[in-house]
């Protein structure tokens, strides 16, 4: 498999709250942010809502959608686990991608499967996020 990026996020909190169920919880948030790349470029506005396990990992489930600089809207997934850094409190999280749109310019998300590596600074609630799409290079090799 090889990993070609699509593009980096960079994103913030501008809400965010959490139940604590005893053992685990629920956070649920707002974000907005930029989307910069050479395959995307924009904004976006998503919500999450993580489960907190009772060992500490949070379980990222993120929805959106992002607005490219050219007017198209690509509706985005994230899904997946975030670890906890001990020595800052960082959330670092490795997720899923998928992308789905109806705009013919960007007809190439419908059939990518995508993954993503990031980081959320706990004290800022910013988030930095690498997206790349994974290509089968097993598919032009004979069977």
């Amino acid at each position: 498999m090889k990993l070609t990026p699509i593009c980096e996020i960079r994103m913030h909190y501008t809400w965010l709250d959490y139940v604590d169920y005893g053992a685990g919880g629920q956070y649920v948030g707002t974000l907005d942010g930029t989307v910069t790349g050479d395959r995307l470029r924009g904004t976006l506005k998503s919500v999450n809502v993580a489960a907190k396990r009772p060992d500490n990992v949070n379980c990222p489930a993120m929805r959106g959608i992002i607005v490219t600089d050219d007017g198209a809207k690509i509706y985005f997934e994230l899904n997946g686990i975030a670890l906890l850094r001990p020595e800052d409190k960082a959330r670092v999280f490795t997720t899923t991608l998928s992308l789905r749109t109806g705009d013919a310019r960007y007809a190439w998300v419908n059939n990518t499967l995508g993954a993503a590596e990031g980081i959320l600074n706990t004290t800022t609630d910013q988030a930095l996020i690498r997206a790349f799409a994974c290509e089968n290079e097993l598919a032009t090799v004979p069977v």
